[in-house]
């Protein structure tokens, strides 16, 4: 090998090298797990119960960066932060009777702290947006 394959090989595993170790030690940013059962009734009309609420930490580039871009009819679901702050919306199609997960993430400045309270709201929306049924579980953020 040439000494100039071998200073730009060298030259590539140490800038490899530093883009992994800064990776690394990025940290973790909260997000919220969300499990939500919806169930129709044989009249047609919707009803949505939060089933769990989960508090978690991922690394940033596994956390949501922005708000979903589904389409309606949708099952949505969002986080206030003691009444003043507004998570990413997450948003699932509305495919009738089932389970609909979610991961909500925050906004840079908008994540919660301990003792913040936090209201979780799933909702289920129509083909022109309107609420069909909604759901609110209230956590104090650990």
């Amino acid at each position: 090998m040439k000494k100039g394959n071998i200073l730009a090989l060298i030259i590539i595993v140490i800038f490899i090298g530093l883009l992994t170790i800064s990776i690394l030690s990025m940290g973790v940013v909260p997000i919220i797990e969300v499990k939500a059962e919806v169930t129709v009734t044989d009249e047609g009309s919707a009803t949505v119960k939060i089933v769990t609420v989960e508090q978690d930490a991922v690394n940033p580039l596994k956390s949501p960066r922005g708000s979903s871009t589904a389409a309606f009819p949708s099952v949505d679901a969002m986080a206030i932060i003691n009444n003043a702050k507004v998570s990413y919306w997450a948003a699932e199609d509305y495919h009738g009777n089932g389970t609909y997960d979610f991961v909500i993430g925050f906004r840079r400045g908008a994540t919660p702290k301990q003792g913040d309270l936090v209201k979780v709201i799933v909702k289920v929306a129509d083909e022109k947006g309107s609420t069909l049924a909604s759901d609110i579980r209230v956590i104090l953020w650990e």
